[in-house]
């Protein structure tokens, strides 16, 4: 006898994930996401689209949902969750009154990219603790002090993550090449890369919403 569709791992991963962390599945009027079983085994079973977690690692979780919409119209929608729910930063870096950026090979786009340094969240580490934590990896810096200045969300077509930013006056910044990618680290004055941006030089959505943070907050 054929099992049904909700006796699936992909399913019952999904079930578990939503009574660990409810928030992630909050129901709205305009998006509703569907939880019957009968429901979900006749979509499945007409259309062969997987629902439920679909991959998991340390660092992301990809799930599909079905959902409905205001006219009641099923389909499936992809989200890609942080497997650590909180701790994900993206740093500014300032060393003497001057902005720190990698230049950065990301495998993602097979191309470079100039960015401030960031990082995934981590067990046991709150979002400050983690963005000392990435200073010290990839620039080697001593950090003096650390402002918090708010949280973005870089891309919320797909992603949930909720990303801190912080500045940080950071002291003996070593070069180390190779690290994740890194191919150079560049030291720009504020203005400096404002004309970056203006000649479309800088192209990561995480650097320039930061930026944004600090002009407003910091200036």
């Amino acid at each position: 006898m054929k099992s049904k569709y909700n006796e699936n791992k992909e399913w019952q991963d999904y079930l578990k994930l939503y009574e660990e962390r409810p928030e992630l599945f909050l129901q709205s009027d305009q998006i509703s996401i569907i939880f019957d079983e009968n429901t979900i085994n006749t979509f499945v079973e007409k259309t062969n689209k997987k629902i439920g977690v679909l991959y998991k690692s340390d660092f992301h979780i990809l799930i599909v949902d079905l959902v409905s919409d205001k006219n009641k119209k099923l389909y499936t929608y992809e989200r890609l969750l942080p497997s650590v729910n909180s701790g994900a930063v993206v740093t500014l870096p300032i060393q003497n009154k001057k902005l720190v950026l990698l230049k950065q090979y990301r495998h993602a786009i097979r191309q470079s990219q100039y960015c401030f340094p960031r990082g995934f969240g981590e067990v046991g580490l709150s979002a400050q603790q983690n963005a000392e934590k990435e200073l010290k990896e990839e620039l080697h810096a001593h950090i003096t002090k650390t402002q918090y200045l708010g949280n973005i969300i870089a891309d919320s077509g797909i992603l949930s993550t909720q990303t801190a930013v912080f500045v940080c006056e950071v002291e003996d910044i070593q070069k180390e090449y190779g690290y994740e990618g890194i191919e150079d680290i560049v030291f720009l004055t504020p203005k400096e890369l404002e004309t970056w941006i203006s000649n479309k030089k800088i192209t990561d959505s995480f650097t320039l919403s930061a930026y944004s943070l600090y002009k407003f907050h910091c200036r």
